[in-house]
């Protein structure tokens, strides 16, 4: 294995505080919570009603309204952060530097809602029913 140099250029962060490093950065500094009640799905049952919810992310702000459509939104804020690292770091992606530029992101898991609304589907209709977009939904 041949060790490379690597260099962290860029940030972009899709968070409960903020879109964008300069959003998440201002509300860090002052402050704000990103944790609030749960608003994703109806959390009555269970004993904690509070997360770290992303709010005010709508992805047609970011990519192509039909790509959006067929990615679970896990996969959404990862590729706005990623287009955000690149943009922090001021690239132009080229052909000449494609190569050369990647980015890392991190995510403990995701999906679960399409996964569960695909289960939902299922045993309503049967397997014609769910969508043959959803594993590019999960795994894009």
């Amino acid at each position: 294995m041949s060790k490379r140099r690597i260099a962290v250029t860029g940030v972009g962060l899709v968070t409960p505080v903020g879109i964008g490093v300069i959003e998440s950065w201002k509300n860090i500094i002052q402050g704000v919570s990103g944790i609030s009640k749960i608003t994703k799905f109806d959390p009555s049952n269970f004993s904690s009603q509070i997360a770290g919810e992303v709010k005010n992310f709508d992805p047609i702000n970011y990519l192509n309204p039909k790509e959006a459509r067929r990615m679970d939104t896990f996969i959404q804020y990862g590729l706005v952060a990623g287009t955000e690292a690149i943009k922090d770091a001021g690239f132009e992606v080229n052909d000449s530097n494609a190569h050369r530029i990647g980015v890392s992101i991190g995510s403990g898991i995701g999906g679960l809602g399409t996964i569960e609304a695909t289960n939902d589907t299922f045993d309503a209709g049967g397997p014609r029913k769910v969508s043959p977009f959803f594993y590019t939904r999960n795994y894009h």
